[in-house]
Parts: C-alpha cells; structure tokens; sequence
C-alpha cells in the first residue's frame, strides 16, 4: 500500500475509512485519511472501492433476501484484508444503510444513490470530500473514475444539500438538465421536480446557469434561485423560507406561524400524517424555535405553548383544543 507514513497498520487505514463512511470518523481522523487520500490515486482507489463495498447492494443484498457466504465471498474478492471484525463492521454498516430505504446502482463507470420516500436523511462522501446530505426520494448519480477531473454531479430528482470542500480541482458543479449549479466555495441546497429547480445558498457563491444559453444568475447567502421549467425562466430573489433546511438539521423557526402551516411542515420531515381538530386550533399562531429529532418531542413543546391535547389514532397524531 502507498503512502503508509501517518498510519502504523494496513487495518488502522480500514477502519479510518469505514469510520467515514458510517459519519462517526473523529475529525483530527479525517484530516489524516484526506491527506492519505489526497497523496495518490493508488489510494483514492483503495477509498473508492470501500464505498462501493459498502454500498452495493446488487451485489451483498438483494430485495428478496441474502446469501450470508456469497456476501462474503463479495468483500473478500474486493478487498484483501484477514480482520475479520472488520467485514462485520462493513456488512453491518451496507445493512443499516439498507434498512433505512438507501441503496445504489452501479452500471458502467455510473454510480447512482438513491433514497426511497420513506428514508431517513442520508449522507454521501463524494471522491473530492464534497459533504451531500440527500432528502427522501432523492437520487443523484456520478462518475466514478473520473470524478476528480470534472467535480460533477447529477441530481436526477429531489433535495439535496451539499457543502463543498474547498479543492485545488475544478469547481464542483451539479447538473440539473437544462440548467447548472456551479459552485464559488460554498454550502447550498438544491431540490429538483417536474415543475422547478430552485437552489438556496447558506454560504458563499453559487451561479445558476442554463445550459443551453448565455445566462445564469449569481447567487449569494441568503438568495434563492428559480428555474421555471415551462417557461424556461432563471429568476433570483430573496430566501423566504427560514426553515427550508429542516428536512435535514430538524431545525424549525417559527414567529406567529397559524398552525395548520406549521402542521403541514412538520408532516413533510418527520414523514407522520397529524391532524388537526377544530378551525380555532388550526388558525392559532405560533412562535417558537423548535429543533428535536423525534416529532413526539416536538408536538410535546406545541402541546404546552398552544395548550391543545395529543393524541395518537392508527399511526396519525391527533391535535384538539382542551
């Protein structure tokens, strides 16, 4: 293996890379696997194939069932290591990935992810470091071989926010169709559907670009920007929506929000249907700043501030006045 300086063991740059991929690698860790990372494609290519490992599931896990010999089999033609705490570590890694409704295809040098309607939010490491955090029902897709001469990637549909590490590369860019993201050091999310693709920036810079055409707009902190797929219309404007990060941070805010809107935000993150007894209930304001996991944590703050009852009724939470 190149490059072993910063590591005493084969098995110690294993671990550091499954770390990263479960999202629980510490960050002095992860500063040393991107310089090992960085220092050879021998090694970009050791990374890349336990990313595949962990994520094909064409190939450990089929919807059907699994074949727990010929799943091994798999990871140890593709990696060559006797540790064998660490292909548990692996398979239970591809297996929690799964049951969260995450899973991918690999066909020719393509790598595509997908997350179904009822995931939970997931995170992908891409080749360069580039952070992206995808919503339910979302699928992107990118090149696998050559990731790092272009920084490309492909939302199909849904919502994703991505934070981009700074790079020596080409700028990052997403396509998006008709149209681009291209990156100027920065954080922003992105949601595509049959009817818009619009881009909200956190951070930095990001220039909406048609592709087809000699236009773009370029947008700052703060700023979010429209494609209109019908008319074909790039527009810009400030970012109304505090809360259009929720779906991944559960960080809500509201100031004098009737409740039937707030109600409908929360059905959309936390993926539970609420209902809501009674017009006086549903019109009532409310001001609050709301950021738990679990939507029984959050309807128990509403339930003292609004002074309503919650109940819960065959998987729906029901919402009336005292």
């Amino acid at each position: 293996m190149a490059d072993m300086e910063q590591f005493e063991t084969t098995e110690e740059v294993y671990s550091y890379i499954i770390d990263e991929l479960e999202g629980t690698i510490l960050p002095e860790n992860k500063l040393i696997l991107d310089k090992w990372r960085m220092e050879s494609r021998a090694n970009e290519k050791i990374y890349q194939d336990f990313l595949s490992v962990q994520l094909n599931m064409d190939k450990l896990y089929s919807r059907e069932g699994y074949d727990v010999e010929e799943s091994w089999e798999s990871l140890d033609q593709k990696i060559k290591q006797p540790a064998r705490f660490l292909w548990y570590k692996i398979a239970a890694a591809v297996l929690l990935t799964l049951s969260v409704g995450y899973y991918f295809t690999l066909a020719d040098k393509y790598i595509t992810l997908t997350t179904e309607a009822s995931a939970a939010v997931s995170k992908v490491v891409l080749p360069d470091g580039t952070i992206v955090s995808l919503n339910t029902g979302t699928s992107i897709k990118y090149n696998k071989d050559n990731f790092m001469a272009n920084r490309n990637l492909i939302l199909l549909q849904g919502e994703v926010f991505v934070k981009v590490i700074n790079h020596d590369g080409p700028q990052f860019r997403i396509d998006l169709g008709e149209v681009q993201a291209a990156d100027i050091g920065t954080s922003f999310n992105v949601s595509r559907n049959d009817r818009k693709i619009s881009v909200i920036v956190e951070e930095g810079k990001v220039a909406l670009e048609h592709a087809g055409k000699s236009e773009q707009v370029l947008l700052t902190a703060g700023k979010l920007g429209v494609y209109d797929i019908n008319t074909k219309a790039l527009s810009s404007t400030s970012n109304p929506d505090v809360n259009y990060k929720a779906w991944m941070d559960k960080h809500f805010i509201f100031q004098e929000v009737p409740f039937e809107q707030v109600a409908g935000q929360l059905e959309k993150v936390y993926k539970m249907p609420l209902e809501i007894k009674g017009a006086a209930l549903k019109n009532r304001k409310l001001t609050a700043r709301l950021h738990y996991q679990t939507l029984d944590s959050v309807l128990a703050v509403i339930s003292a501030s609004l002074q309503c009852k919650v109940t819960k009724e065959n998987n729906t939470y029901v919402l009336s006045g005292d």
